[in-house]
């Protein structure tokens, strides 16, 4: 794409500290997240995938402005201004809040169990809105629960009198009430049973078709990300392994974590080879390659050197001192 992009992710990191048992041990940090790079285009839908604890949540939470982002920068493009978003507090945040909305892992726990369901979808219009009365906040609500596939007369219940998948619609709709941009969903199908995420993930297909949102769908399940994202990012202990158009990626996985999420998919394994039986290292070492302890083609220099992320082939790159650029 030629066009400039909505968001530019450029070395952000996020370092969470640890607690200190003696006084004179000095601070440590904890990288969740660790050097990412990335673009992002409007309309764009663009899955990031990885094991529990690779950074996902601690990204989406940067990208969000709820976690402190350590170094480098997130540029976002509101018209012709550039915000970076790691420079931003709260005050300066909430002009954006309009541009860039959430939807969380736990549809129930995302909810305040004491108010109707119109009142928590309209809290953002009241927060962000305020060129709204109250009779066009309550249009607008009852129009997006419409939209997300409730009633317009469930916004007189509360959330406890709904299913699992029905309040992570009403999550949905709380964060598009205010018609935003760029929607983060982290893990918004991985509560739910696999009838309900199918159901979640064709209406997040729809709305983004129809209200041209830019979405990050973050999952640990491969196989969820594919029905919706066209581009896939992998990470692995904070950092991006492998990043690559979803066709390629599901046909020829390059990177061996990658081979190895792929592996537990049926009717994909033949692509991909299964996770080798070695105890893993402290997968935030700071030298060599981090996957090196469960990878089956670990060499000498995997232990030594920390393989640069690399452009192996047309909009794919990826992360492994053992992939030609002829081999994507």
């Amino acid at each position: 794409m030629s066009e400039a992009p909505l968001l530019a992710v450029r070395r952000l990191t996020v370092r969470y500290p640890l607690r200190r048992w003696l006084p004179w041990q000095g601070a440590a940090f904890k990288p969740a997240v660790d050097g990412l790079n990335f673009n992002l285009h409007a309309g764009e839908t663009l899955g990031i995938v990885g094991e529990s604890g690779c950074g996902k949540s601690s990204l989406a939470r940067a990208l969000v402005g709820l976690a402190p982002i350590s170094a480098g920068a997130a540029l976002y493009r509101q018209g012709t201004t550039v915000f970076d978003l790691a420079k931003l507090n709260s005050k300066q945040w909430k002009p954006l809040r309009r541009d860039i909305q959430m939807v969380f892992q736990d549809p129930l726990a995302s909810l305040d169990p004491k108010m109707t369901v119109a009142r928590i979808v309209e809290q953002p219009l009241i927060a962000l809105c305020p060129e709204l009365d109250k009779a066009q906040r309550a249009h607008r609500v009852a129009a997006m629960l419409e939209r997300v596939g409730l009633d317009a007369a469930d916004g007189a219940k509360r959330a406890r009198e709904f299913s699992g998948g029905q309040c992570q619609r009403i999550g949905i709709a709380r964060a598009l009430v205010v018609q935003p941009k760029l929607l983060i969903l982290d893990e918004p199908v991985s509560a739910l049973d696999v009838s309900v995420q199918a159901q979640i993930v064709n209406l997040l297909s729809t709305l983004q078709r129809d209200l041209g949102l830019t979405l990050i769908f973050i999952a640990h399940d491969l196989a969820v990300v594919r029905l919706l994202s066209p581009r896939v990012l992998v990470m692995y202990a904070g950092q991006i392994v492998e990043q690559a158009p979803r066709e390629p990626l599901f046909r020829q996985p390059l990177h061996p974590y990658t081979q190895t999420l792929l592996a537990a998919l049926p009717g994909i394994s033949e692509h991909a080879e299964a996770p080798p039986a070695v105890v893993a290292d402290d997968p935030h070492i700071t030298f060599g390659c981090r996957y090196r302890s469960r990878c089956a083609i670990a060499d000498d220099i995997c232990g030594r050197e920390a393989p640069a992320l690399r452009r192996v082939g047309e909009h794919r790159y990826a992360a492994c001192h053992f992939i030609a650029p002829e081999l994507a």
